[in-house]
């Protein structure tokens, strides 16, 4: 960890679990608390989590540090994409992986699942396309078959189209339609501010990330991800290995809650060799959460 730390001059910070306000406020605390350089290196690796909170993140980080660099050592999907918008560099291991940059909403008929915000505009589109697809082969079946002026044979096939799709229509909520479109207008306006700070999208990559992926799992690697960042390379060297030892060592962690942790100062600390360096990081973030506490919640003032 020393010598991530010392290679990038940086301060090392590392983010396991989902993105939300808790861990928006640990990593205002380590900022306030615990900067002893000019440079921070955020390690982040989530299934993702509140947008808002990503923002709150990536506008922190370059508030005291002027920017950030990001080494994504394995999922970095969602609000975690978000959070990468806002590094001037991008560092990805060999099992990094992006996401498309769709907020997540909750479900209706759910109290803890959450949808992706693209999944009913989708919907929606597809309906749209089989209506024009079916309303075109009535149509000609009609005209070229049965022999029927045009004009009656559009009628006919628009009302057998209006029968076949009317009810499935009828079930769309047009303010559910509305959420989802408003939760992914704040994904693009996050985006659109973090990557002017950071200048390091390519042309077009942010419309590319919201709405340009058919799934919110999608896997966007190291590879294409050269297609939508200007400053990005692989992991090389002790950046390798801290991903790797990241990498292996948080299964099932990345979707609950966040462990947040100064890895310079965990080394610090730490006189052994841990093989385990997530595992010391959840052990001293539980100590910090305890501090934060007593101490009340981040200052928000100024990012």
């Amino acid at each position: 960890m020393n010598q991530v730390a010392d290679q990038h001059q940086a301060d090392v910070f590392l983010y396991l679990g989902s993105i939300d306000r808790h861990g928006y406020e640990a990593i205002s605390r380590l900022c306030r608390e615990e900067k002893t350089r000019a440079k921070v290196l955020l390690v982040l690796s989530t299934f993702g989590g509140d947008a808002h909170a990503g923002y709150r993140i990536a506008r922190a980080l370059t508030h005291h540090y002027g920017g950030y660099s990001l080494l994504v050592p394995g999922l970095c999907k969602s609000a975690g994409t978000l959070i990468c918008l806002g590094a001037g560099e991008l560092i990805m291991a060999d099992q990094a992986e992006l996401g498309p940059l769709d907020v997540q909403v909750r479900k209706s008929d759910e109290l803890f699942d959450m949808g992706s915000g693209l999944d009913t505009l989708q919907a929606l589109n597809y309906l749209q396309d089989q209506a024009m697809h079916a309303f075109r082969n009535y149509m000609v079946d009609l005209t070229v078959g049965g022999g029927i002026s045009t004009r009656m044979a559009a009628e006919i096939a628009s009302k057998l189209v209006t029968g076949l799709f009317g009810p499935v229509y009828g079930q769309i909520d047009p303010i559910r339609v509305a959420e989802m479109q408003r939760a992914i207008e704040i994904a693009y306006a996050y985006g659109e501010r973090l990557s002017s700070a950071s200048k390091n999208l390519k042309t077009d990559a942010l419309s590319r990330l919201v709405s340009n992926y058919p799934s919110h799992s999608f896997v966007i690697d190291r590879k294409e991800a050269r297609e939508i960042f200007t400053v990005i390379r692989q992991a090389e060297g002790a950046e390798r290995e801290l991903a790797l030892a990241t990498y292996c060592n948080n299964s099932g962690q990345l979707g609950g809650p966040a462990t947040v942790v100064n890895l310079k100062a965990l080394s610090t600390e730490t006189p052994h060799d841990s093989s385990n360096p997530t595992e010391d990081a959840r052990t001293a973030a539980a100590g910090a959460e305890t501090s934060e506490r007593a101490g009340g919640k981040a200052d928000e003032n100024g990012h």
